[in-house]
């Protein structure tokens, strides 16, 4: 929790209680996600760097959230969000506790360098709520098996729904690209951002590069995992 020294008018100015434990509310004006800084309006005073009791709510809190606040004589800390059943923000925090992951076991090849679906389709991650931070991370997992003598295979997902940003040519990709024979079972998180609130849907993709003469690459036991923020 924050101490403040004998001279310092904050608690003066925000009307902090005397003694004992209290509650107060405040609004997020400025907000570091990385190191979690920030500077917390209380009764028209701004207080900078107010300690967070709740640390998963540092993934979660934006300028312009309203905070519940823990007072102590001269110490405060935030105790976390406050949410409207039924807004986004209650859907922020909800989503955040509620990962959805799906697994396509089957193993199946592909030669196409353009990104496309295997045989079995999948696997497809579905309703993914994303929040107002329009943020979430994505685990890319397979076997990936190069069967040729050179080149090597990529997985990545495609995002559809609520906003429907273009694959391109060169997705953050989970990658293997041999030696020929091997077949190790990676994972990749990728940290996706500037999506629109509301359900989205991830589709794994895949591609095959740079293969010799009739060569190709087998992808299997395929997995998305989605975790909104």
């Amino acid at each position: 929790m924050a101490s403040y020294s004998s001279d310092d008018l904050t608690p003066v100015l925000a009307a902090q209680p005397a003694a004992g434990a209290g509650y107060r509310q405040g609004i997020v004006r400025e907000w570091n996600p990385n190191t979690a800084e920030n500077v917390v309006e209380v009764g028209g005073a701004l207080i900078t760097n107010m300690p967070v009791l709740n640390t998963n709510e540092v993934l979660l809190l934006a300028p312009g959230d309203v905070v519940g606040i823990l007072t102590s004589g001269p110490s405060w800390c935030i105790l976390g969000r406050l949410t409207v059943p039924g807004t986004p923000a209650a859907a922020t925090a909800l989503n955040a506790i509620r990962t959805k992951s799906v697994t396509t076991p089957a193993y199946e090849t592909r030669t196409s360098a353009i990104w496309g679906d295997l045989t079995t389709v999948g696997p497809v991650v579905t309703d993914v709520v994303v929040g107002p931070s329009g943020r979430c991370l994505v685990f890319i997992s397979s076997t990936i098996t190069l069967l040729t003598t050179s080149g090597g295979g990529e997985m990545a997902c495609e995002i559809t729904g609520a906003t429907n940003p273009p694959l391109g040519d060169t997705p953050p990709a989970l990658a293997w690209y041999g030696p020929a024979g091997t077949g190790p079972t990676m994972t990749r998180l990728v940290l996706v951002e500037g999506l629109n609130p509301g359900a989205h849907t991830f589709t794994a993709k895949y591609s095959a590069l740079d293969l010799g003469v009739g060569g190709s690459v087998r992808f299997g036991g395929r997995n998305l995992t989605v975790i909104p923020l």
